[in-house]
């Protein structure tokens, strides 16, 4: 069994934890300083939406944009340049886009075990006076009050990108980081990207798709993880215009052959 740290208890899936936070605590938002927050694409679009600013503008003035080991983009929550290094969006009442806030804030102050395994850990520090409170919840009944399970959702087919078995012996170039970096996170560039080039000529894209992600994020968002997937992994989630060139791609899909774009 691999050491957890102190801080860190094992919970299963049926055991109860007590947790509560509230503006009556001594401790109220001081966890909410000087953090690394890794944000998924789907915070990034609650997000920006909150704060009222193009995907673009958000990036730029609330993120850190980092490359990991695969080539993979990751965006970081930027931390306020002051004493505390305290989140932009903590105000002494409490998160002012609370409703919006990350998957990693609502989760706390529950983890997951590892990406690769089933379980969670619970951290339990002394200065959190929360973990005092005599609420109690399982994992099911918290994730269910703190709005998990749409993230999950859309968490989830960003996860079958990030650990594609393409990446245990392939490294995203700047130019692919890019490309997934616009689609995933710059989500107005990527709709700039689909909707003011050739695009629909290109792609065998039907009116209702082309409708839906028009007006709905959440399509959009759920349409480039298609589109990337399609490019990186050659996988068979969109069709090309072009008959002749998409039946050949198919038969070297079957034939386990990878096109190079």
């Amino acid at each position: 069994m691999k050491n957890i740290p102190k801080k860190h208890r094992r919970l299963s899936l049926d055991e109860k934890f007590k947790f509560s936070c509230h503006k009556g605590l001594h401790c109220f938002i001081t966890c909410c300083n000087d953090i690394n927050i890794f944000l998924t694409p789907y915070d990034v679009l609650r997000m920006r939406r909150a704060a009222g600013l193009s995907s673009g503008e958000f990036l730029k003035r609330y993120t850190i944009a980092l490359l990991g080991d695969e080539g993979l983009p990751l965006v970081v929550l930027k931390m306020i340049e002051d004493e505390n290094k305290s989140c932009p969006f903590v105000m002494p009442d409490g998160c002012r886009i609370y409703e919006d806030r990350p998957w990693s804030c609502r989760m706390y102050p529950i983890f997951p075990a590892s990406s690769k395994e089933e379980g969670f850990l619970i951290e339990e520090k002394p200065s959190c006076l929360g973990s005092k409170e005599e609420k109690q919840w399982t994992i099911e009944e918290w994730k269910k009050d703190e709005g998990i399970y749409i993230y999950d959702k859309m968490n989830e087919s960003y996860k079958e990108i990030t650990f594609n078995d393409y990446f245990q012996s392939n490294k995203l170039d700047s130019g692919r980081a890019k490309m997934l970096y616009n689609a995933c996170y710059d989500i107005d560039e990527f709709k700039k990207f689909i909707f003011e080039t050739r695009f629909f000529d290109i792609y065998d894209v039907e009116n209702e798709v082309i409708e839906k992600i028009k007006e709905d994020e959440e399509e959009l968002l759920s349409f480039g993880y298609g589109w990337i997937r399609f490019n990186l992994f050659s996988e068979d989630t969109l069709k090309l215009k072009d008959k002749e060139m998409d039946s050949l791609l198919r038969s070297k899909r079957e034939e386990g052959i990878k096109p190079c774009y």
